[in-house]
């Protein structure tokens, strides 16, 4: 299978699961709570770096690597779903340029 037929395909699927999540009652709690556990780990992750020494050499890839491992964690700690874990990794995947923002205030 081609590049973009394998593209068009993870496109489809990702459309749909998004639409699951936006459409049914279930799924909006999910992505609700989804949400309520990524603003949990997003706190955690965030005091630690900002408490660390090292976090002047904080970047987005070392942020990503902490995030999965966090997110990791915290899911089989609650007993997550994959799709839960996954949805949650996204969310504070994108936080990193507001951490950095943050950062470059402490310095």
């Amino acid at each position: 299978m081609g590049r973009f037929k394998k593209g068009l395909v993870l496109g489809g699927l990702l459309g749909a699961g998004l639409v699951w999540l936006n459409a049914t009652k279930k799924g909006k709690e999910l992505r609700d709570q989804a949400i309520d556990y990524a603003a949990e780990i997003f706190s955690d992750i965030k005091k630690r770096i900002m408490e660390s020494e090292t976090w002047d050499g904080m970047s987005r890839s070392k942020y990503v690597k902490m995030v999965e491992d966090a997110v990791d964690a915290f899911g089989k700690r609650k007993g997550l779903a994959e799709n839960v874990i996954q949805l949650v990794k996204k969310l504070l995947s994108a936080q990193w340029s507001s951490l950095e923002k943050d950062l470059k205030k402490k310095k």
